[in-house]
């Protein structure tokens, strides 16, 4: 059911990625937090009828709270942790010599569109299907560094070959998407039950993101000139 919504928080890419969902989805939106049948906050120390955070960070009080592991974003934004993507990409373009940037553990990374889709549905829920408490949101498989920057370093290859015609046979065959070379042994995995269960009382099909890694990849390398 169409809802009257009130965003707040700093108005970066996630947050213009919500809005336009929500929109989408037949929200109306509202600068004004009393005319409001739900209220959202963004980010560190949010509060309202739903509060979306970054996991790593406080929130306020809210009935109901999402913390989001491992957010990537292809346009890039500040504490919501996809800064090193943007770096790793950066490196690659600049021809991958000498000490990438800062290794990190492997991550859960879920697109923005999947965790927007997710969270349009329970903030725009009946109110007999609302759930309240704490869920965490991630990605369903880990992806370790190496494997990031091993499919980085392939599309970039097959980007710039294509811009100067240097393509080969070998430069144009299949490439394994990093899922077959996916973090072993695997971290633990923040708890997706909840969640899932959450979307299916909403409506939804649960906790089914959609977004491949390769795609979100290219998407950041679009991006990394913005």
């Amino acid at each position: 059911m169409p809802k009257i919504v009130h965003i707040s928080g700093a108005v970066d890419a996630f947050y213009h990625a919500l809005a336009d969902r929500l929109h989408r989805a037949g929200a109306t939106l509202t600068d004004d937090p009393e005319e409001a049948e739900v209220t959202v906050g963004i980010g560190e120390g949010a509060s309202g009828d739903v509060a979306v955070v970054p996991a790593h960070v406080d929130h306020g009080e809210a009935g109901l709270v999402v913390r989001i592991h491992d957010l990537l974003i292809p346009e890039g934004a500040v504490d919501w942790g996809t800064e090193v993507l943007h770096e790793w990409a950066d490196w690659v373009k600049d021809g991958a010599e000498g000490i990438h940037p800062p290794d990190i553990e492997a991550r859960h990374w879920v697109h923005v569109r999947d965790a927007t889709d997710a969270l349009s549905l329970l903030i725009l829920a009946d109110s007999d299907a609302m759930v309240q408490g704490v869920l965490d949101m991630s990605g369903r498989r880990a992806w370790s560094a190496k494997s990031i920057l091993d499919e980085m370093r392939m599309l970039w290859s097959r980007f710039t070959n294509a811009l100067h015609h240097t393509h080969t046979i070998s430069s144009l065959s299949d490439n394994p998407s990093p899922a077959s070379s996916s973090y072993r042994p695997r971290p633990a995995r923040p708890d997706l039950g909840p969640l899932h269960d959450a979307l299916l009382r909403a409506g939804g099909e649960g906790w089914r993101p959609l977004v491949s890694m390769r795609m979100a990849l290219m998407e950041v390398f679009a991006h990394s000139d913005d």
